[in-house]
């Protein structure tokens, strides 16, 4: 028996120390043993493949839970009431540093309040926080979850980008607006053309002054109206009718309408396929290179090109000019209805293009400097089967 206790205590303490090391790969060679000693062999190798099994099963719920959070939108964080980082997932890898952080402070180099902001946060009671990252405006909104664990507060972070929602949020207000103020406008046009019209036709008795005023009221009122007709265009959009469209074919379109030697097209892959409402993104896109061709004067310069966004499921269009910028005054207002700087100009196709790309789901952002100005539509990027 002192043998067997021997050899058994010995046993035990290699299954014990595998155990400490979530070491399962141990096994016991029962077969070769007889009775009480193959027995007890056994039941070891039982012990250690139930270990073995619960954790395979834990990391393989670990594995899918951490797939299912790397595709969420939000950026999550999980660290201890010290800052101190535990876990993020890729969205925040990927939309903050660009790597794993170690603790909250770290996050300083994007925005010098983030860290702060976070570690003020009181569960249940978001915040939107504002930051100007390389001359773009971007709106977070940070909220923050806790629970217990060991007997220590653990808080989840989440950071969303919420300028895609804000900018629909301020479309269907101004589309709201619009609806009423062209309503009740054109309802007080109308009869003042007709009634100066007829004036204009049956009174051939009017001196001349009077003539003069009626054939301006007239004029201005005509004006007006096709004024008020271009308010209606935003209000009137209607929903996009999606369909598989090759990238390549939209801009073999494009370039056929843009034949000018100083107009380039860079595109990336022109057998890439989108859902989209071609009819609507072609006239964004007609707007945007427009608008570019215009903003050049000595050496002009417009490229045109696609990028797509594999990991992030994104799909950019760019277009460049290296015209004078825009102005810090401007920028501010470019995609509000009716802003122009362009004599003669509607100032609704901005507005328009926004609108459209926001129901695609996507987004339209510029950036600008003295030597010329991008924008950059961001759609969804749905891989077609």
């Amino acid at each position: 028996m002192g043998w067997f206790g021997n050899k058994s205590a010995e046993r035990m303490r290699r299954m014990l120390q595998a155990i400490r090391n979530r070491d399962f790969s141990l096994r016991f060679p029962a077969e070769r043993m007889r009775g009480a000693e193959k027995r007890l062999a056994e039941d070891m190798n039982d012990v250690i493949s139930g270990f073995r099994e619960e954790l395979i099963s834990q990391e393989r719920q670990y594995g899918q839970y951490e797939a299912i959070l790397n595709l969420v939108d939000s950026s999550l964080i999980v660290a201890d009431t010290e800052g101190n980082v535990s876990w993020m997932n890729q969205k925040a890898v990927d939309n903050l540093c660009g790597f794993k952080i170690t603790h909250l402070s770290m996050l300083d180099a994007v925005h010098p309040d983030l860290a702060s902001t976070l570690n003020a946060l009181i569960p249940g009671q978001p915040k939107i926080l504002t930051l100007n990252l390389d001359g773009r405006e971007e709106r977070l909104k940070l909220s923050m979850a806790s629970y217990i664990s060991e007997g220590s507060d653990v808080c989840i972070y989440s950071i969303e980008n919420v300028n895609l929602l804000v900018q629909q949020s301020e479309i269907e207000a101004q589309r709201k607006l619009i609806r009423v103020l062209t309503h009740e406008i054109m309802n007080s046009l109308s009869p003042i053309i007709s009634l100066s019209d007829m004036l204009t036709e049956n009174n051939r008795q009017l001196d001349e002054d009077s003539a003069l005023a009626l054939n301006a009221i007239n004029r201005r009122s005509k004006g007006l109206l096709k004024f008020v007709e271009n308010y209606r265009k935003l209000s009137r959009l209607s929903q996009p009718h999606l369909e598989w469209v090759r990238i390549g074919d939209i801009f073999e379109g494009l370039h056929a309408l843009f034949p000018e030697s100083f107009i380039e097209f860079r595109i990336e892959d022109t057998d890439i396929q989108l859902q989209l409402d071609r009819h609507q993104m072609e006239q964004v896109l007609i707007n945007l290179i427009k608008n570019a061709v215009e903003a050049v004067e000595e050496n002009p310069s417009v490229t045109v090109s696609t990028k797509a966004d594999h990991p992030n499921h994104r799909f950019m269009i760019s277009v460049a000019d290296n015209g004078c910028g825009i102005s810090p005054d401007a920028a501010d207002s470019i995609f509000l209805p009716f802003f122009t700087t362009k004599s003669g100009g509607s100032g609704i196709g901005l507005s328009l293009s926004r609108q459209i790309v926001s129901m695609h789901g996507g987004n339209i952002s510029f950036d600008t400097s003295p030597f010329g100005t991008t924008f950059t539509i961001t759609l969804p990027f749905i891989y077609r089967l």
